[in-house]
């Protein structure tokens, strides 16, 4: 079933993936996540495996290869043709484009919480989100 893919969680900070980890766990949703803090790691494993993962979680400010020209890059490969993979950015405020909350939110960029409940909260509208698209 298509849902059961894989989440991909991509973040340079350690201690961010942990908590996403953690807020994820306590969610109802069983997809097996896949953890990188490298964007270049994350690729690299996506395309020798083949996957095409359920929805990518990711950074946009990354060392190395940003969040942007991860989804490019993996848009761009013949590996993943026909397969819509869905990205989402969790950002910190100061590198969020200028608009509404509603309108970011619309287009995939979410603001990092680091609120333990404002991270889950976050995450489970993100995901369920994404549930309803692959239903409809």
């Amino acid at each position: 079933m298509e849902n059961l893919k894989p989440i991909v969680l991509i973040d340079d900070d350690i201690d961010y993936i942990d908590l996403m980890v953690e807020a994820y766990g306590t969610l109802p949703y069983r997809n097996k996540l896949l953890i990188f803090h490298d964007s270049i790691r994350a690729y690299e494993h996506l395309v020798e495996n083949s996957i095409a993962p359920f929805l990518v979680i990711s950074d946009i400010i990354m060392p190395k290869m940003n969040g942007f020209e991860l989804r490019e890059n993996i848009q761009a490969n013949p590996k993943f043709s026909g397969h819509m993979v869905p990205f989402v950015f969790l950002t910190g405020a100061a590198e969020l484009p200028h608009s509404s909350n509603k309108s970011l939110a619309e287009n995939g960029f979410f603001e990092k919480k680091s609120d333990f409940q404002d991270l889950r909260k976050t995450l489970d509208e993100i995901i369920n989100y994404h549930y309803n698209m692959v239903e409809v």
